[in-house]
């Protein structure tokens, strides 16, 4: 090679590499939005930069001048690569901040709580479909927006984001969002520098409730100084229930690496103050071993199929899940976000209730009046209906009747009674005539007198949650025990066929023990303990209830009342026990009623989705109702979500089986369907 040549190629060399020097600044702006082309165009860098070394020690011949520069040239831009890495590997997550805003002050109206986990996806496309990439700002602000106003339909209480993104020249995601909502925010990095690459992405809690003690947990090991994960942890301080929430974020496309990260998280949950809630995009299908670890720390895991969860400390929270949904994202997120709304435990506020039903039209409520007016009609149209009463917001819009029937005559609720009996129970339990798992046989004579262990240890819980253990009189034993001389006696009488508490088996046999036990323990029988605490604070003045032949209120049965009695009892449930100023029947007897027991009914199809003291829980489609359910079609459905109650009287010969499911598709789709803002909630503003 000749010294020209030599010399040429040597400088061609060193001014590929001269021009490939800025390519680690120029991959700093995509270190965070593009990582893959940032490592790219670093490894180009470190390869045009050893190839101008390589050329200055092989090209001997060329000039000296030249062959220093372009050995220079080389090791500067080689050296550049690795330079910028380290850089980055010395970004620690940073401190968390609170946003700058002025938020509105709110206080609940209601003991329940939303919140929203949401991947933000900062290098999402725009609802226009470009890509958003560095330098076209506009695009991120045009996205921030559509994300605000999907947020505000939601209408959750707390945010949980990840991948919020902060820019030199739009500001931070979480700053934009706490502004158009009036949140308050707290927001940390996680990776990229806002000062130096003009971009970062990281965690942030928004909350309708103040945000206090804001920290942030790096969760190691990280898979390089490209892409950091953290959890932000915060107290909401939600009137009367402060709580810890975590934000966390793992590993994408490793499950292992975020196994061991959601391993790390765990740990650190056991050294601080136990959060009720963990939201995040985990990066971890729902089978995952670390998922399970979380449950085995006592978290229920509320998401199914997917990476993104949101884990609710079942066991000291005293939170129960109302309801879950997915959250359709598309114009802002590739995620679907997860909404979830809790019942917190937490008295419910005031209602101001009257003392007897005010009329309302469907547009006054909230319900869409066309929608609901098919309803009426398709269910009037059912075999065997003979009244439906819809309530909403404590107001009566639909009375209607069919086929002569009239609403100024008691109806036989036949096994709704049962739900009646029930909130009796949790009087008597609140007045210390019962206790739960106290057994029948210290009150009832007659369960006393037995000699078998295992039926003196049947409990009030047991009769409650239908576990008694005792083959069902219900079904095709009915005839024969209601044939009997006492009924108390028969059904005690009957085999005890699994051990107290461990199999589910409907009896109305079990309710007349209860009723007998509540009879006993109160001194007087159970349809006078109910007109005294229950029935007269409700205004319920006409009522009957059927005896047997020793004079016991027929508790799981045969209980009379006006329809608009019936629409009542169901409102006071709905309200949580709250009744005329006055806390009637406890809001925690009214919570732990229709919450599904630890041993529940098998074999009901689709249209149950548990067992609670005396209620039937719904599926969860219907958004955490649940209804008192009687034979021959006589149904009190609530469903808290909607702030709906619905009353449906029917023939007792109809049976109501070849209908109901279509009866209960149609409360779902077109009543509780009716209400124009599906995620309407009752939040008071505070000047």
């Amino acid at each position: 090679m000749t010294r020209t040549s030599s010399t040429f190629l040597a400088i061609g060399a060193g001014a590929l590499a001269g021009a490939a020097g800025p390519l680690p600044w120029i991959a700093g702006s995509f270190t965070v939005v593009q990582p893959g082309l940032a490592k790219w165009l670093l490894g180009a860098a470190a390869v045009a930069g050893t190839a101008a070394v390589l050329a200055a020690i092989v090209c001997r011949q060329s000039h000296p001048a030249a062959r220093v520069a372009v050995l220079l040239t080389g090791l500067l831009t080689t050296a550049s690569s690795p330079t910028f890495v380290a850089l980055l590997a010395r970004q620690a997550p940073a401190e968390p901040r609170l946003a700058g805003v002025r938020p509105t002050a709110a206080t609940p109206t209601t003991a329940r709580l939303r919140v929203l986990q949401l991947n933000a996806f900062h290098g999402y496309p725009d609802p226009e479909g470009r890509l958003v990439v560095p330098g076209r700002p506009s695009d991120r602000l045009r996205r921030a927006g559509h994300l605000a106003t999907e947020v505000s339909r939601l209408q959750p209480d707390v945010v949980v984001l990840q991948e919020a993104w902060c820019a030199v020249d739009e500001g931070c995601l979480a700053d934009y969002l706490a502004g158009e909502l009036g949140f308050h925010a707290v927001y940390a990095r996680a990776n990229g520098s806002l000062r130096w690459l003009g971009f970062e992405e990281g965690s942030a809690i928004l909350s309708r409730f103040p945000v206090a003690d804001p920290r942030v947990w790096p969760l190691g090991p990280d898979r390089d100084a490209f892409e950091r994960r953290i959890a932000l942890t915060a107290r909401i301080d939600y009137p009367g229930l402060p709580f810890e929430l975590v934000g966390a974020h793992l590993a994408n496309g490793d499950t292992d690496l975020a196994g061991t990260q959601a391993a790390g998280l765990l740990e650190r949950l056991g050294g601080s103050e136990r959060p009720a809630v963990i939201a995040g995009d985990l990066n971890l299908p729902g089978d995952h071993a670390a998922l399970s670890r979380f449950q085995e720390a006592g978290y229920r895991d509320l998401v199914v199929g997917s990476i993104d969860h949101v884990l609710l400390d079942a066991v000291n929270s005293g939170w129960w899940p109302l309801w879950t949904e997915w959250a359709e994202a598309g114009a802002v997120s590739d995620h679907p976000g997860i909404l979830v709304e809790f019942q917190l435990p937490v008295a419910p506020a005031d209602h101001d209730w009257q003392g007897d039903w005010q009329l309302a039209t469907a547009g006054q409520v909230g319900l869409d009046p066309d929608r609901l007016e098919q309803a009426v009609q398709d269910i009037g149209e059912l075999e065997g209906v003979h009244g439906l009463l819809v309530a909403r917001r404590g107001r009566l819009v639909v009375e209607r009747y069919f086929r002569g029937s009239v609403g100024d005559r008691p109806h036989n609720l036949k096994s709704a009674s049962k739900s009646v009996l029930s909130a009796l129970a949790g009087l008597a339990i609140e007045q210390g005539l019962l206790n739960l798992d106290q057994p029948i046989a210290n009150v009832l004579p007659e369960a006393a007198q037995l000699d078998d262990p295992g039926k003196q240890a049947i409990t009030v819980r047991h009769l409650l949650t239908m576990t008694s253990g005792l083959e069902s009189t219900s079904f095709g034993n009915y005839g024969s025990w209601v044939a009997s001389r006492n009924w108390v006696r028969a059904a005690l009488e009957r085999p005890l066929q699994a051990e107290p508490g461990t199999r589910f088996s409907y009896s109305t046999g079990g309710t007349h023990l209860l009723s007998a036990t509540l009879s006993r323990a109160a001194g007087r029988s159970t349809h006078d303990f109910a007109r005294e605490h229950l029935f007269a604070p409700l205004g319920i003045r006409r009522s009957a209830w059927a005896r047997d032949r020793q004079g016991v209120h027929m508790g799981g049965n045969n209980l009379s009342l006006l329809p608009r009695d019936m629409l009542k009892f169901g409102q006071l449930y709905l309200n949580r026990g709250r009744w005329n100023g006055e806390q009637l029947l406890p809001w925690q007897w009214i919570d732990e009623s229709t919450r599904p027991g630890p041993v529940g009914p098998r074999g009901r199809g689709r249209l149950y989705g548990g067992y609670g003291y005396l209620w039937w829980l719904r599926g969860h489609r219907e958004r955490g109702a649940y209804i008192a359910s009687g034979y021959g079609g006589q149904y009190i459905y609530v469903a808290p979500a909607e702030d709906l109650v619905v009353v449906v009287i029917s023939t007792e010969i109809s049976k109501g089986r070849g209908w109901r499911g279509e009866l209960f598709g149609i409360i779902r789709e077109s009543v509780a369907g009716s209400v124009i803002d599906r995620y309407e909630r009752q939040v008071a503003v505070v000047d």
